[in-house]
């Protein structure tokens, strides 16, 4: 617990003292994402932008540019991988609704489950991605999933402050361009390198 709380203070402190750049950047994002087709991309940059502020080395314009190019490709393997999940969770969820019994609940709870789970990983998924000296998707997913499986109650803390992010962002459309995006991508940032830094897997990445 203590150790998540830290990561939630030091992700409030860096974001705050990069206000001007994140909510930039984090506009930028929003722009492109309104194309829908550059929003992988304009995805996997902004993670590139706060996985170096995570480590110390500040927030560039350039890394944005930069990891929507080194990223492209995986950024919309990642997203139809997201889109097929999502798909699958949707009609899970819909259809055992509909079923009568208490196997028909027990199903659709365990798809709810399922759609949580599925959450948390992608909470790590992009801090794993450009992490690793190789962007493999199913490393990042494997990596993301066993350590949201490793730590509930420090996934509990960070999901319910990116949940919280997402409610105060919600109240107007402008901090959801300027402010929650980036702010979750640096939580998440965050929270992975203090993982494997504990753990003792930086500068090398887990296999």
């Amino acid at each position: 617990m203590r150790a998540a709380l830290d990561v939630v203070w030091e992700t409030v402190r860096d974001w705050y003292n990069g206000l001007v750049g994140l909510a930039t950047m984090n506009f930028v994002w929003f722009l492109l994402g309104m194309t829908v087709i550059l929003l992988p991309p304009a995805t996997a940059g902004l993670y590139v932008v706060t996985h170096s502020l995570a480590r110390g080395k500040g927030a560039h314009f350039s890394d944005l540019w930069l990891g929507m190019q080194r990223y492209a490709w995986v950024s919309y393997r990642w997203a139809l991988a997201n889109a097929v999940v999502a798909a699958i969770l949707v009609v899970g969820i819909d259809f055992y609704g509909r079923t009568a019994g208490a196997v028909g609940v027990f199903i659709q709870v365990m798809f709810v489950c399922a759609g949580l789970l599925w959450i948390a990983v992608q909470f790590y998924t992009w801090p794993f991605l450009v992490v690793q000296p190789v962007a493999h998707l199913r490393l990042a997913l494997k990596n993301a999933l066993f350590l949201a499986l490793a730590n509930p109650v420090y996934d509990f803390v960070l999901l319910g402050t990116a949940a919280l992010a997402l409610v105060l962002s919600l109240l107007t459309i402008l901090p959801l361009a300027v402010f929650l995006t980036s702010f979750v991508a640096l939580l998440g940032s965050r929270a992975v390198t203090e993982r494997l830094t504990k753990y003792g897997k930086l500068p090398d990445m887990v296999v």
